[in-house]
């Protein structure tokens, strides 16, 4: 599709004056309604009938056009304001402070107080997207002329009409090509993109649009000759777009930047792409393999995942819940596909903004509403419906699941997911609304050794289904995995004893208990060599500041287990 990252916050705005104006026919910057049948003659009286007699009249454009606005009503000069915003606003190549002052000089013309601080007057907004040319400012009074007629013709027609030409790109552009003063004018090809940005590029020069499909004809072997008729040549622009993005699906297609540009000006050819392997397939079998976990729990816990949509794991730190989450992920999604699995961590600063949605800073200075990591992530998943996807969480426990989750605290529901649960996000202003499809899964992580957490929100605990994890030590298959290791058979056995009796130690605390158990991560060597070295550093390094930190009030305590786990 024509969305370029550079123009999300202008595509927003255009949305906007595509429902409020040309739908609804109220205003962009205020209350009342402007783009009227009424308002729309008035122009078409006091600026078409009379421009050809103005072009011979002395002063600029903005001078003969307030003489020739001066007997319209403050409605009609209002509603030519915002004509002018929708003119400029795919033009990069004009400042937007300029945009501003123009559409501020006509506003003002009908005495009423400009709306500067309004949301479609952002520099972001303005910025612009695609270069119009000198002849877009040169001919503008041709391409305003085209514009007011077109307006007069569009608000002849019913509401419904309207609403059925601007839900259908096609039936739009047929209505377009056959409005008055359409020949060689270039705004009609920033109506389409700024209305159906899914369909038409950012182009405003017909030609140019000509040189595009030409040079791609020329490159896989079709017949160059190029009907001359827009609609045609739209069409087979599309076409050219949707194959480029299924051949190069991780690139933003922009026939201006290279490699595409280059097709088309210089004649090259694309690079080859090289597409990556498919990733491989991922089963219970090759999950158990260097799993501690007993396979009963695992196809238990991956069962709860694809039926209840929501599950966390909980227990003490070290007993490997990353390590499961990741590979019950993948078991789900069938392969180890990084793409349908995204992960976070939640944090006491972590908010609705990073998680849902919320407005950002730009390079240009102001501010773009942009999708939240978990928003983006539905929006991946609901483009694959037959592919499950899995989000996983860690320290779930840790954010403010209120704060964070906003209104999703219910969409995640395994009975509130699709559309038909929709709603609008707190951001949105009433544009669209949002649901979780139901191919998303999530999976969140509890530490139960966090002093620093309150009891689990009660909301949570009603939405999600809860698996404990427990310290491998003493079982086959951890003895099993330090021995291929390279661990010394009298270590794995003093590892076991000493582990083991720590845990009931800590089990039987009063002020502790299991949750605070140490898992047996700890004792999973690496590339390191598994001497009585290693195990002293993971004492020393890892196990005694832990137990200090349990014990922080009986030090003695803590140093006779340290003590004993030297031994």
């Amino acid at each position: 599709m024509s969305r370029l990252k550079q123009a999300e916050a202008l595509l927003a705005a255009a949305g906007q004056w595509k429902q409020r104006c040309l739908l609804d026919g109220g205003s962009l910057f205020t209350d009342e309604r402007l783009w009227t049948p009424e308002n729309c003659e008035q122009l078409r009286v006091h600026y078409v009938e009379t421009v050809e007699k103005a072009a011979g009249e002395s002063g600029d454009f903005y001078e003969k056009l307030k003489r020739q606005l001066g007997p319209a009503s403050p409605e009609a000069k209002r509603l030519w304001a915002e004509m002018t915003w929708a003119f400029f606003l795919i033009a990069k190549d004009v400042k937007s402070k300029t945009k501003r002052d123009r559409i501020r000089m006509v506003w003002e013309w009908s005495e009423s107080p400009f709306p500067e601080d309004h949301p479609a007057l952002r520099d972001d907004v303005l910025t612009g997207c695609a270069n119009a040319g000198t002849g877009y400012n040169t001919h503008r009074w041709r391409e305003m002329r085209f514009f007011v007629s077109a307006m007069v013709d569009w608000f002849s027609a019913s509401r419904r009409k309207r609403g059925d030409r601007l839900t259908d790109p096609s039936t739009f552009a047929d209505w377009l090509a056959r409005c008055e003063f359409v020949q060689k004018r270039q705004f009609p090809h920033a109506l389409l993109f700024l209305l159906f940005p899914d369909s038409f590029e950012p182009i405003v020069v017909g030609d140019r649009k000509r040189e595009i499909v030409e040079g791609f004809a020329r490159l896989w072997g079709e017949t160059p000759s190029v009907d001359s008729d827009d609609v045609a040549i739209n069409r087979r622009l599309l076409k050219i777009r949707k194959r480029l993005e299924a051949e190069y699906p991780e690139k933003e297609i922009d026939f201006f930047q290279p490699p595409f540009v280059d097709v088309w000006r210089r004649g090259k050819a694309l690079p080859i792409i090289v597409k990556p392997p498919p990733p491989p397939p991922y089963d219970v079998d090759l999950a158990l393999k260097d799993a501690f976990i007993p396979a009963g729990q695992f196809t238990r816990i991956l069962d709860l995942l694809e039926g209840h949509k929501n599950v966390i794991l909980q227990g003490p730190p070290g007993v490997g819940k990353t390590w499961i989450a990741k590979r019950i992920a993948w078991c789900l999604v069938g392969r180890q596909d990084s793409s349908a699995v995204e992960m976070v961590q939640f944090h006491q600063s972590y908010a609705y903004e990073d998680f849902v949605q919320g407005w950002r800073p730009t390079e240009t200075g102001g501010f773009t509403l942009r999708d939240g990591v978990f928003c983006a992530f539905c929006k991946r998943a609901e483009e694959q419906p037959d592919t499950p996807f899995v989000f996983i969480i860690d320290e779930i426990n840790r954010g403010n699941l209120s704060r964070i989750f906003g209104e999703l605290l219910m969409l995640v529901e395994s009975d509130k997911r699709g559309p038909a649960h929709a709603v609008p996000l707190t951001y949105s202003s009433g544009k669209g609304r949002f649901w979780v499809p139901g191919n998303v899964h999530v999976l969140g992580m509890m530490n139960t050794a966090d002093r620093s957490l309150a009891l689990v929100d009660y909301a949570l605990r009603r939405r999600f289904a809860f698996e404990g994890l427990e310290p491998a030590y003493g079982t086959d298959k951890f003895r099993e995995h330090l021995r291929r290791a390279g661990v010394d058979g009298t270590l794995v056995d003093r590892i076991e004893k000493n582990l083991t009796e720590l845990n009931a130690r800590i089990g039987d605390d009063r002020d502790l208990g299991p949750g605070f158990r140490i898992g047996h991560s700890f004792f999973v060597p690496g590339d390191l060599v598994k001497d009585e070295s290693w195990y002293t550093s993971v004492v020393e390094t890892r196990i005694a500041p832990l137990l200090r930190e349990y014990w922080f009030d009986r030090r003695e305590e803590a140093e006779n287990l340290v003590e004993m786990l030297r031994r």
